[in-house]
C-alpha cells in the first residue's frame, strides 16, 4: 500500500511542476486561486460521472485527480 501512496505523490509533484511550466503565474487573491480547485474537482467529478455513465476510461479520474491534488498544493505553496 505505501507504495501506491509513494507511486501517488510522484504523480502528483510532477503535475505540480509540469503546471507551474505551463502556467507559472498563481492568482494573488484567495478567491480565484480556489476557483481553480473547484474547477479541477468538478473535471474529476466529470470524469467519474462519464466513467460510470458511458463507460470512458476510469484513467481519466485519476488524471483528473491528481490535477485537482496539484491544484491544492499550488494554492498551498502561494498562500501568505
Amino acid at each position: 500500500m505505501e507504495s501506491k501512496k509513494l507511486e501517488a505523490i510522484r504523480k502528483i509533484s510532477a503535475e505540480v511542476d509540469r503546471a507551474e511550466k505551463l502556467h507559472p503565474r498563481w492568482p494573488d487573491d484567495i478567491i480565484h486561486a480556489v476557483g481553480i480547485i473547484v474547477e479541477e474537482a468538478g473535471e474529476t467529478m466529470q470524469a467519474a460521472l462519464n466513467h460510470i455513465y458511458f463507460g470512458e476510461d476510469r484513467e481519466k479520474i485519476r488524471t483528473e485527480a491528481i490535477q485537482t491534488a496539484a491544484t491544492c498544493i499550488r494554492l498551498l505553496k502561494n498562500m501568505p
